[in-house]
C-alpha cells in the first residue's frame, strides 16, 4: 500500500536532526580528549652562567644547564638535548639527554681538556636553530717543570758576556705556559748573571739580563731555578784569551850525552792572562851558543794543553848548554832550559838500507842508540875495515872504512806475517882486539810494526834488539869468553862478575837458584839468550815485549862491563824484579827467534877473519 508522503517527510527530517546532534556530541567528545595543538621547540636559554673559568683538567663549579621553550615560552618537556665540546678538547657527563617535566637539560658537568685558553660547550636541540654556546677560560695549572729556552753550547772568551743570556720556560704538567712565576739565575765558576731575579711573562718565559763568563777556561754552567718546581741548566765553553804569558812544561836542567838528543824534550806552555793554555800558538826553539842543534824548531802548543815541544835537542860537546824558547805573540818574554852533556866516547851509527820507515820508526832507532850510549860512555876500538856486499847477510851494502865503535844496519822488511818474530838482530863482525862488536844487523818485521807503534812498545823493542847487536846474549860464549853456564839445561845462567854483583840489588835474593838466572824456554834465538822471563818480568832484556815500559837494569848494564864495556852504572833504569812480580805483566808479545841466524867472524888488526860462530841453519 503507497506510503502517506507528509509521513515520510517528518521521519527524514527527525533522522537529520538526530545527525547533527550526534556530531556536534563526537566533535565536543574530541576536543574533550585531546586538549590544545601540540608544542613545538622552538628555543633554548642558558639556565647557569654562560661565562666562567677554572684550571686546565678540572671541572666547572656551575654545571652548564638549558631549559627548552615553544614558541609562547612554554617549557617543553622530553626534547632530547645534545651536549659537544667544540673547543678545548675537555668533556661530560652527559652528552645527550632529555628535558625534565620543566623543560630543563643539564650536562651534568664540564671537565676542561689540557690546553690553557678558550675552551667552548655548545647545547643543541632538534628544531633550535641557534645553539646555547657556554664558554670558559682555562687557566694553567701550578708549575711543574723549567726548561732551558736559550742557545745552549755558546762559545765566548774568558771573563766575557755571552751573546744569548740564559732564559726558561716554566710549564704546568701539560706543558702550558705559567706566567708570574719567581725565577732565580745562578753560575759558578767565578762568572756572574745580572738580572739574577726574573719572573715569567705571558709565554712563562724568564730572561737574565747577562751572563759574564769566569776566567777559567773550558765548559762552564748557570741553572734557572724556581722553588719547589727544579732547575734549567745553560752550559757554554770558555775560551782563552789572547796569549798573555810563557812558562817552563818540562825538560829543564836534564843530564844527557853530547851527541845526542836530550832525554826528554823541552816543552813551553802558552797562557793567557788567566793562566788558561792557550793552543796553536807558534814557539820557537834556539840552541845557545855552541849547544848543539834541534829537530823540530818551531813548534805549535797543543789545543788542549797549551804546550809545545821542540822536536829533538841534540846536545853538543860543551859540559853546560843552554836552549832559549820564544814566542812572537809573547812578545819580550823568553825561556832558557839548560842541559848537563856527558861526553860519552862510544860511537854507534845507525844505517838503515831501504826507505828506513817513517819518522816515528826512525826515532826509536836514534832513542835506542842514545839510551845505549849513556850506559857505555868508553870508546871501544877503531878498526878499517874493507868488507863486500852480503857478507854476513844478502842485503848487507860493502863496507871499506874506519869503523868507530860500532856500525848497525837496519831495515824494515816482511819476515813471517802478523806475528810470531817481530823482529831479529845480532853482530856480524867482532874485533879480535876488543872482542866486541863492529858492526851488525837489525831487522824488522813490516807487518808487526803497525801493533808495535799502536800498543807503545815500538822504543822498547828496538832497544832490546841493539842490546843484542852489542853482545847481550850473542856474545856470552864467543872469542873464548865462558858467560854462560847450563846451556839447554833447565837452569841456564849468566857467570859475569858484574852482573852477579848487581843482582841482589834489584831484588834477587828472593831467587833460591843460581844467578844471574837466564830464560829456559822457547826455541834457539830465544832460550839461553835473554834473562829468564818468569822471574826478570819487564825487565828489558827478557824475552817478551811489555808495553808500560821495559826497564834497563843495573845487571843489564853491569853485563856489557862483563863483555868488556865501559859502563856507567848509574844510567840504568830503576828497576826491582818484586816490582815487577806485584805489578803483573799486562800485555805480552813473545820475541820469538829475535836473535838473528847469520854466521859470526872475527877480524884482526891487519883485516884477517875467522869464523868464530856460524849460522844456526842458513844464512838469511
Amino acid at each position: 500500500m503507497p506510503q502517506n508522503p507528509s509521513r515520510s517527510l517528518r521521519r527524514i527530517r527527525e533522522a537529520q536532526t538526530t545527525l547533527s546532534i550526534s556530531g556536534a556530541l563526537l566533535l565536543a567528545l574530541l576536543v574533550a580528549a585531546c586538549g590544545d595543538a601540540p608544542q613545538v621547540p622552538t628555543t633554548a636559554a642558558a639556565t647557569t652562567t654562560l661565562v666562567s673559568s677554572a684550571v686546565v683538567a678540572t671541572g666547572l663549579t656551575a654545571v652548564p644547564s638549558v631549559k627548552v621553550l615553544d614558541a609562547k615560552g612554554k617549557a617543553i618537556k622530553n626534547v632530547m638535548v645534545r651536549w659537544r665540546v667544540t673547543a678545548g678538547a675537555g668533556k661530560v657527563v652527559n652528552d645527550s639527554v632529555r628535558t625534565s617535566p620543566a623543560g630543563d637539560a643539564s650536562s651534568g658537568g664540564w671537565t676542561l681538556g689540557t690546553i690553557a685558553g678558550t675552551q667552548t660547550l655548545q647545547a643543541t636541540a632538534d628544531g633550535i636553530s641557534t645553539p646555547v654556546t657556554f664558554v670558559a677560560e682555562a687557566a694553567p695549572g701550578p708549575a711543574t717543570t723549567v726548561t732551558r729556552t736559550s742557545t745552549d753550547a755558546q762559545q765566548a772568551v774568558v771573563n766575557t758576556v755571552v751573546a744569548t743570556p740564559p732564559a726558561a720556560r716554566v710549564e704546568d704538567q701539560f706543558g702550558n705556559a705559567v706566567s708570574n712565576v719567581s725565577v732565580s739565575f745562578s753560575t759558578g765558576d767565578g762568572g756572574t748573571i745580572d738580572g739574577p731575579q726574573q719572573t715569567t711573562n705571558a709565554q712563562g718565559i724568564a730572561t737574565a739580563t747577562a751572563w759574564k763568563l769566569g776566567t777559567r777556561a773550558g765548559q762552564q754552567f748557570a741553572r734557572a731555578t724556581v722553588t719547589n718546581v727544579g732547575q734549567a741548566a745553560f752550559s757554554a765553553v770558555a775560551i782563552p784569551g789572547a796569549p798573555a804569558d810563557l812558562a817552563k812544561a818540562g825538560g829543564d836542567n836534564q843530564n844527557g850525552l853530547n851527541a845526542a838528543p836530550i832525554p826528554l824534550p823541552p816543552g813551553v806552555r802558552v797562557v793567557d792572562q788567566f793562566n788558561n793554555p792557550v793552543g796553536n800558538i807558534p814557539v820557537s826553539f834556539t840552541p845557545g851558543p855552541n849547544s848543539g842543534r834541534v829537530t823540530g824548531g818551531v813548534a805549535l802548543t797543543d789545543p788542549a794543553t797549551g804546550v809545545a815541544f821542540v822536536g829533538a835537542w841534540i846536545l853538543g860537546d860543551q859540559p853546560q848548554q843552554t836552549l832559549v824558547a820564544a814566542s812572537g805573540l809573547v812578545p819580550g818574554k823568553t825561556l832558557t832550559f839548560t842541559a848537563n852533556a856527558t861526553v860519552s866516547l862510544y860511537n854507534i851509527d845507525v844505517r838503515f838500507i831501504g826507505d828506513g820507515g817513517t819518522a816515528r820508526q826512525r826515532d826509536a832507532f836514534t832513542n835506542a842508540a842514545a839510551k845505549w850510549r849513556r850506559v857505555i860512555v868508553g870508546h871501544v876500538h877503531d878498526v878499517r875495515l874493507n868488507e863486500v856486499a852480503g857478507y854476513c847477510a844478502s842485503w848487507i851494502p860493502a863496507i871499506n872504512e874506519v869503523i868507530s865503535d860500532v856500525v848497525i844496519f837496519a831495515r824494515i822488511t816482511p819476515i813471517d806475517g802478523v806475528g810470531r818474530t817481530l823482529a831479529q838482530a845480532g853482530p856480524c863482525l867482532v874485533s879480535l882486539a876488543s872482542r866486541l862488536t863492529l858492526y851488525g844487523l837489525m831487522e824488522f818485521d813490516l807487518d808487526d810494526l803497525p801493533s808495535l807503534i799502536n800498543n807503545g812498545t815500538i822504543d822498547d823493542v828496538v832497544l832490546h834488539e841493539m842490546g843484542h847487536v852489542l853482545g847481550i846474549g850473542t856474545l856470552w860464549e864467543a872469542s873464548g869468553r865462558q858467560l854462560l853456564s847450563g846451556k839447554g839445561t833447565t837452569d841456564p845462567f849468566f857467570t859475569g862478575a858484574g852482573a852477579r854483583a848487581e843482582f841482589p840489588g834489584i831484588g834477587g835474593s828472593i831467587f833460591s837458584g843460581t844467578p844471574v838466572p837466564v830464560e829456559n824456554t822457547g826455541g834457539a834465538g830465544t832460550r839461553d839468550s835473554h834473562w829468564r822471563n818468569s822471574l826478570f818480568g819487564r825487565e828489558l832484556m827478557q824475552g817478551f815485549a811489555r808495553a808500560g815500559g821495559m826497564p834497563l837494569s843495573r845487571v843489564t848494564a853491569a853485563s856489557l862491563a862483563d863483555l868488556g864495556y865501559t859502563v856507567s852504572l848509574n844510567n840504568a833504569d830503576p828497576f826491582r824484579l818484586l816490582g815487577s812480580l806485584r805489578e803483573g805483566f799486562g800485555l805480552e808479545m813473545p820475541l820469538e827467534n829475535d836473535v838473528a841466524n847469520i854466521p859470526l867472524y872475527e877480524v884482526d888488526a891487519s883485516g884477517r877473519h875467522r869464523l868464530i860462530r856460524p849460522a844456526r841453519t842458513s844464512k838469511p
